[in-house]
């Protein structure tokens, strides 16, 4: 009897690639593998970028964009296990202030591209459905998010460069998480009893993945109780995850699933941070 924790990043924290051209000089060798963990014999990785078209887009929330990105064939798709995630490829972009991004210095500053890592909130044969969250300049100035800024100019028709799957966690079914050792690729296979899910911002919709995955699976391969810890900074931007974390709540009971949100205001006054919750939300509010 085990239990394994899970604590996953938030999704638009990653600094992006040093030069996408100098990594990468054919299409049997791959990107960004020591980032990722992922060994370099593994087939079912198409780590090389590879153009997607977006076929739809649509606003879910305020501040939350939903792209459907669709390959030419499902041989070209990257093929996800849940807890996976997709890179997307995006030009890099100068701050206001030289040398800066958002008042800070720019990591990603002289690259010709940067990259964001996105789990799919659903996926087919030939495509996958992100949500990007939109980082405006009002909220951090005085740039705003480098890639939200980029998908805010995508329409229907557009090419985005993808690559995947990546990750170091995933979830192969029948209670078998698999966790890859950094750098190395080994693998390590656990069939815990209990499992904790730590996430915010973007990254929640991993979780969604995999309880979901979790929770679609038959009592005979005695799957574990999830206990999940999610933040969110508005009621808006948990809307479209909270619905479904909550039916799964309502399905399996508390025996299977155990759900905790907290609200977290932004701005440091003391009147910011201590905020009572909106009418309705029934979870915590803390800073």
């Amino acid at each position: 009897s085990q239990i394994w924790e899970v604590s996953i990043e938030r999704a638009d924290s990653w600094a992006g690639l040093r030069s996408l051209r100098g990594r990468v000089s054919n299409m049997g060798q791959p990107c960004c593998t020591e980032r990722d963990g992922r060994a370099l014999g593994d087939m079912r990785s198409q780590l090389q970028p590879l153009d997607a078209r977006v076929v739809q887009r649509e606003e879910v929330a305020p501040g939350l964009l939903r792209f459907c990105f669709a390959w030419r064939s499902a041989k070209l798709a990257p093929k996800l296990l849940p807890g996976e995630h997709l890179k997307v490829f995006a030009p890099n972009l100068v701050g206001e202030v030289p040398g800066q991004w958002c008042g800070k210095a720019d990591p990603e500053l002289g690259l010709p591209l940067i990259c964001r890592r996105y789990t799919p909130i659903a996926s087919g044969k030939a495509w996958h459905d992100i949500i990007v969250e939109v980082i405006t300049k009002t909220r951090a100035s005085p740039d705003g998010g480098k890639f939200s800024r980029y998908a805010q100019t995508l329409d229907i028709g557009d090419t985005v460069s993808v690559s995947g799957p990546h990750g170091l966690y995933s979830y192969g079914g029948k209670n078998r998480f698999q966790r890859r050792a950094p750098f190395s690729g080994t693998e390590e296979v656990v069939s815990p009893s209990h499992v904790a899910m730590v996430a915010s911002g973007a990254a929640v919709i991993t979780v969604v993945r995999l309880a979901s995955a979790i929770a679609a699976e038959s009592p005979a391969f005695s799957p574990p109780t999830m206990w999940l810890f999610l933040a969110t900074d508005s009621v808006e931007a948990a809307a479209p995850h909270r619905k479904v974390l909550e039916g799964l709540v309502e399905r399996l009971g508390p025996s299977r699933i155990r759900l905790s949100y907290t609200l977290e205001w932004q701005g440091s006054s003391p009147q910011a941070r201590h905020k009572s919750a909106p009418q309705g939300w029934p979870y915590a509010v803390g800073d």
